[in-house]
């Protein structure tokens, strides 16, 4: 009948928009709420750094740090001094490490399909560990090597530098031949695990009295980066974050598999040097500068994901980068004396209480799935 005819098309012109928009809705409640996460992330993170720059063995109020960072004149020049020559170099330090090692944790877990992987798999900050040990305890008026003035000259930073390289040019010129991120891993692994056998043969032949610098560096810290050496700190992990966003879309091709990602046009060996490249040099300069910062490329990568619920590195390598950079810092915070300890920590005690807790997160939670809960 007519009438019926004309009531089901109203019927059906009720239903459609009525199933739209509950997709639209949806996808509007997600991009809300990942803006969301990413301006508490943001605010959170400047929080921390007024809060890291503001207080210490004098303390410096708010508003004093909020103009002396926004180029205002304030009434005290000791504040000025405190914040921009003694506090910020520190803080910037922590905030380019920490996002750095985040985006290579990223990296790395995609490449070699495992949750537990972080930028110091392949060794290299060993290398680095290895070539500041050398430095340490083989030089100065009662070491080994103090008669070889051109190890003297290099000092510790160049020589962590220059470990880490020769790890790193091992590791890719391995990744070159094989191809196969699983045997790179393997090799990353065992290289450091040599590294680390030599800097124990080191320290078991050394004068004791020479080991705290050595412990002070394996233990982590940015409390004394400069501004000269920030310099080079922020190119090498400028770049490895610049890199990572053209390596997002061919990473989240690689979560489907690399057969699948070559049929997409991804060349899939280049994007695997090109990312075991960028994370060992920033593994390498980090360590160099900061010494060794463990936890946080491992942490850092699961938060993200678990915060924005979705793998989407266009995603997941900011969100990853800003956690990364408040973790740093926040555990500078606590182990500089300024938090609930009162006392000076090493930075990698405090990391560890936020990485190991993911750690089991993630086992746990793979258990859990693979058992069908």
């Amino acid at each position: 009948m007519p009438g019926s005819k004309v009531t089901a098309e109203r019927a059906t012109d009720d239903v459609v928009p009525r199933m739209a928009p509950p997709r639209a809705a949806g996808a509007r409640r997600r991009a809300g709420r990942v803006a969301g996460l990413f301006l508490l992330l943001v605010l959170l993170l400047v929080g921390v750094v007024v809060l890291l720059i503001g207080q210490g063995s004098i303390d410096v109020p708010v508003g004093d740090v909020l103009r002396i960072l926004t180029g205002q004149s304030t009434e005290s020049q000791t504040h000025r001094t405190i914040v921009l020559d003694a506090r910020l170099p520190k803080v910037v330090a922590g905030l380019l490490a920490g996002s750095a090692l985040a985006v290579g944790g990223v990296q790395m877990q995609t490449l070699f399909r495992n949750p537990l992987a972080d930028p110091f798999v392949l060794g290299v900050s060993n290398g680095a560990i290895l070539g500041a040990s050398i430095v340490i305890l083989g030089t100065g008026g009662v070491g080994w090597l103090s008669g070889l003035g051109v190890v003297s000259q290099l000092g510790v930073t160049g020589a962590a530098v220059a470990g880490a390289a020769v790890v790193l040019l091992i590791a890719l010129g391995i990744a070159r031949r094989v191809g196969d991120p699983v045997v790179v891993l393997v090799v990353g692994v065992m290289l450091g695990y040599l590294a680390g056998a030599v800097v124990d043969m080191l320290v078991y032949y050394t004068d004791p009295d020479r080991l705290q610098a050595l412990t002070t560096f394996t233990r982590g810290s940015v409390r004394n980066v400069t501004w000269s050496e920030l310099r080079i700190v922020a190119a090498v992990c400028g770049a490895v974050l610049v890199l990572s966003v053209f390596l997002a879309q061919p990473l989240n091709a690689l979560l489907l598999g690399e057969r699948y990602a070559a049929s997409l046009g991804v060349h899939v060996r280049r994007i695997h040097i090109l990312s075991l490249a960028g994370v060992a040099v920033l593994s390498g300069v980090v360590t160099a500068y900061c010494g060794a910062i463990g936890f946080v490329g491992l942490a850092a990568p699961h938060l993200a994901r678990g915060l924005l619920r979705t793998a989407d590195h266009r995603l997941v390598l900011p969100a990853g980068a800003l956690i990364g950079a408040v973790i740093v810092l926040l555990a500078e915070y606590v182990a500089g004396g300024n938090g609930l300890t009162g006392t000076s920590l090493p930075l990698n005690s405090v990391t560890a209480f936020v990485g190991a807790p993911v750690i089991l997160w993630v086992l746990l939670s793979g258990r859990a799935r693979r058992e069908g809960r």
